[in-house]
């Protein structure tokens, strides 16, 4: 009988910056030495803690891998401060996913872990619910609901499909072409997937 995976969040209130430095060294080591050289206890020597205290904060590897990688996309999502215009908040947040995804080690993270997922039936499922997460929660979520509600989007757009939209060309260049994302492409990007602004008489 498979382990069940639970996606908990990001660490514990009264120690968030030891769980995020945890996952900024998993999330380098995943990125220099791939799924497997990225062992916990690769990890407890780099960050200088204790198995039992990567346990304490997720049930296994699997858990671990899922909350480093999204660890690493929501720090990009929050270092871009809105505006309040949909549009260009849009432009920001994907500019900085594609900045994070080429430039720096989330990029060769993501390489790692997907290619292991494709055998890891648990790892797979933990990448699932994790994305799922960022999806219904991340501020392009918000953003594109925002869209949808200022006639950006026709008023029957689905939401998960505009995501999809949005979300799957900078990952195809990333996985399937293996090149960088380029961010200066996020303003087209966007564009073609918003319709025009609504003219007020």
């Amino acid at each position: 009988m498979g382990t069940r995976i639970e996606i908990r969040p990001v660490g514990r209130p009264r120690n968030d910056e030891a769980t995020g430095a945890i996952l900024s060294t998993m999330l380098r080591l995943l990125a220099e030495r791939g799924y497997h050289g990225a062992s916990t206890g690769a990890l407890a020597a780099a960050a200088r803690v204790s198995k039992a205290t990567i346990y304490r904060r997720w049930p296994s590897k699997f858990a671990l891998v899922a909350a480093a990688i999204q660890h690493g996309l929501a720090l990009s999502a929050h270092a871009v401060p809105l505006t309040g215009d949909v549009r260009a908040d849009l432009v920001g947040v994907m500019s900085a996913k594609m900045a994070a995804l080429g430039q720096g080690l989330l990029g060769p993270a993501i390489r790692a872990v997907v290619s292991e997922a494709a055998q890891e039936p648990e790892l797979s499922t933990a990448l699932r619910r994790m994305t799922d997460q960022l999806r219904d929660a991340g501020p392009l979520h918000g953003l594109v609901v925002r869209a949808r509600h200022e006639g950006l989007l026709p008023p029957d757009a689905d939401i998960g499909l505009t995501l999809d939209l949005l979300l799957g060309p900078p990952f195809f260049q990333l996985l399937v072409l293996q090149s960088p994302p380029h961010p200066q492409q996020a303003r087209d990007l966007v564009d073609r997937v918003l319709l025009p602004r609504p003219h007020v008489a």
